[in-house]
């Protein structure tokens, strides 16, 4: 079977699509067709079925699927076993992040580690977790980092990695600002101005007003936590978010942080990654660069080892 026939067919298998898999392999939709079509006729058998506008596999192509996956995916290994004779000199590492650790804790850790690895290609995605769990299943990923638990699959494995606090800001004004804790209830008094429902921070929060027999009263909902942040600044309001997302508005003191007095509002920020993927010395390397890192002191501490 030609090799470039069968990746073309896994990609339009994957995206059950001749658009978008053309769009994926940078070439024309009408090529894409020719070369699935070159692959039924060698195989004598039809791998897809038209139902009105969609494709959808058939018993022959599910099973072509599941062995052309596992070709891709020794082919990848095959040339990760080569990268590990280089060691570290070279190779890439692709990570996928949700969006607080991705914009707030791995940029400064990716780029402390490049200055030790300067021949490492590194590239971090954002976006949302269940995306992250989608592309490590596909193999897109080396290494996934989100800030809540992943849907489990079977085929994931997921490691803690630090605890990430939520703290209430308030703006450097107001009446908060002189103290250094509140009580649950007391926020409840505030004009609270939080996520969109489904975002981990509000689900944390949510869930800790549920089990107190309370109801959440929010006055204002914005889409990002940059968004809140400078309408809590312009004192519209006050909010919780990860204390990782506020070490630059602390420091330029238009913002200041509350913990809580009588309950704990902490997430898990997780590490993830296929069990059946071969580890790299890169990731690998990545992976216990990572577990060092202080989430207080936003440092590696004394216990990273070369």
């Amino acid at each position: 079977m030609n090799f470039n026939h069968l990746k073309v067919f896994l990609v339009v298998a994957k995206n059950l699509s001749y658009s978008r898999a053309a769009e994926e392999l940078f070439i024309s939709q009408p090529t894409v067709s020719i070369q699935v079509k070159k692959l039924e006729e060698e195989l004598g058998i039809d791998l897809f079925e038209q139902l009105g506008k969609k494709i959808y596999l058939t018993e022959a192509g599910k099973l072509l699927y599941s062995y052309v996956n596992r070709i891709f995916s020794l082919a990848v290994e095959a040339e990760l076993a080569v990268q590990e004779l280089k060691g570290l000199c070279s190779g890439q590492l692709v990570i996928g992040a949700s969006t607080t650790p991705g914009i707030y804790l791995l940029p400064e850790i990716i780029g402390s580690f490049q200055e030790l690895y300067p021949g490492l290609g590194i590239s971090l995605e954002i976006s949302n977790t269940h995306k992250v769990q989608e592309q490590l299943l596909l193999n897109q990923l080396d290494l996934g980092v989100v800030g809540e638990e992943l849907m489990l699959d079977p085929q994931l494995q997921i490691e803690p990695l630090i605890e990430d606090e939520l703290v209430v800001i308030v703006a450097a004004g107001h009446p908060l600002a002189e103290r250094q804790s509140i009580t649950l209830e007391e926020l409840f008094q505030q004009r609270l101005i939080l996520r969109e429902r489904g975002s981990s921070t509000r689900e944390v929060l949510e869930e800790k007003v549920r089990h107190q027999g309370n109801k959440l009263k929010v006055a204002m909902q914005l889409s990002s936590v940059e968004a809140i942040k400078q309408a809590v600044a312009a004192n519209l309001g006050v909010s919780i978010v990860s204390k990782l997302s506020v070490g630059l508005e602390l420091g330029a003191g238009v913002l200041s942080i509350l913990s809580f007095s009588d309950v704990q509002l902490v997430r898990q920020i997780n590490l993830a990654y296929h069990k059946d993927k071969k580890i790299s010395p890169a990731v690998r390397e990545f992976m216990r660069y990572l577990s060092r890192y202080d989430s207080n002191n936003r440092s590696l501490g004394k216990n990273y080892v070369q």
